[in-house]
């Protein structure tokens, strides 16, 4: 598998996972509050390994994608950005859950088994962290609806196979 396909297989999981963080918030458990907090906890777990993959892979190689040769001007300087944005805040934002998750002041077990803090730390410092991992995915998923509005612009209005390109192989017929 080349490094494309790796990065490919890597941006629709983490799309699959932020999407699941979207539609799901932990609190949404009410019969088992830890239920919900331990899958998002784990689930945040499985993106923290896909984001510092990917994360390492673009640090050593730089972004993969580059500006077709379709797009206007303003959108060739505007596509670095956007991608730019994306690869700082994802590590922002599992950084920010690891530091709310950490500063709990109770247990947090990754899938109901997995302890990933020692749950010494403070409500006070709990509930800011939870406040900045908030903020900073409210931004984020921002930075992601204009990811997405960017490429199916693309797509169908410059007609350049920008979806084709971010997808694997194996879905190519459907585009």
């Amino acid at each position: 598998m080349n490094r494309r396909s790796v990065l490919k297989w890597m941006h629709w999981l983490s799309a699959g996972l932020i999407g699941y963080f979207f539609l799901v918030e932990p609190d949404e458990v009410p019969a088992d509050p830890g239920a919900g907090l331990s899958t998002h906890a784990g689930m945040g777990l499985l993106l923290a390994i896909v984001v510092g993959i990917w994360t390492l892979i673009y640090l050593r190689k730089g972004l993969a994608g580059r500006p077709g040769p379709k797009l206007p001007g303003v959108a060739k300087r505007l596509h670095p950005l956007s991608h730019k944005a994306l690869q700082w805040g994802m590590p922002i934002i599992v950084a920010t859950g690891a530091m709310a998750g950490l500063a709990a002041p109770f247990a947090v077990r990754a899938f109901g088994w997995l302890q990933i803090n020692p749950g010494i730390g403070s409500k006070t410092l709990h509930d800011l962290a939870q406040e900045v991992h908030e903020i900073a995915f409210d931004a984020l998923i921002i930075v992601v609806v204009g990811h997405i509005g960017f490429h199916l612009w693309r797509h169908l209005w410059l007609k350049d196979n920008a979806l084709r390109i971010m997808v694997p192989r194996i879905l190519h017929k459907y585009l």
